[in-house]
């Protein structure tokens, strides 16, 4: 009886295991719904600060060829000029032939009594002109009086300074204020305080 019920067992088993072998793979069921999300982490410690890199050298102020003078004195020693015309020369290194040649020169002068800045040429409320001619390594200051015989006195600018600036296109004829006429960017009718502003010049 015993044997008759283990072979009745081993039968059994036999077809299940057929019946799964040899089966059809049922449908995939539908997706779960998806889970809720898990809390978030706490935020790790920030690292450590790299090391600062070393410090690159200092620019040059606006563009890297341009040159100008701080305030220098006034080339005129007399302060009481008793003639309807006079000129004084002051000695500029860089000024380059190319800068002659190419570039733009630009002047202006400074009224002592109240620090007002003039860009030259300039006519004064005395009738004096104040102009400006340039050659290699020199800047020549002019002043004339409007009618041509009166003195100029003493003349209204204490200091000067001048702002060189190289260009590629030849303008130039070097009387002062016709130097940039082909140039992308005519600083000459520009004021002072937009051309030190455009190259970063100390005021």
């Amino acid at each position: 009886m015993m044997k008759t019920k283990l072979l009745c067992v081993f039968v059994a088993t036999l077809s299940i295991i057929a019946c799964s072998k040899d089966g059809e793979d049922g449908a995939v069921g539908p997706q779960g719904p998806q889970g809720e999300q898990g809390i978030q982490g706490e935020q790790g410690d920030t690292g450590e600060q790299g090391d600062t890199g070393e410090q690159g050298e200092k620019g040059d102020p606006g563009t890297a060829n341009v040159i100008y003078s701080g305030w220098v004195d006034s080339p005129f020693v007399n302060n009481n000029i008793m003639s309807p015309t006079a000129n004084a020369s002051m000695e500029v290194a860089g000024l380059s032939q190319e800068i002659v040649d190419y570039g733009t020169v630009l002047v202006y002068g400074k009224v002592a009594a109240n620090g007002t800045v003039y860009a030259l040429p300039y006519l004064g409320n005395q009738g004096v002109s104040y102009y400006y001619y340039f050659d290699l390594e020199e800047i020549n200051i002019r002043l004339a009086t409007a009618d041509g015989t009166s003195d100029i006195g003493s003349p209204l600018f204490s200091t000067y300074r001048y702002v060189l600036i190289p260009g590629g296109t030849e303008a130039s004829d070097g009387i002062g204020g016709v130097t940039t006429k082909a140039a992308a960017v005519d600083y000459s009718k520009m004021s002072y305080d937009e051309v030190v502003d455009y190259f970063g010049i100390p005021k």
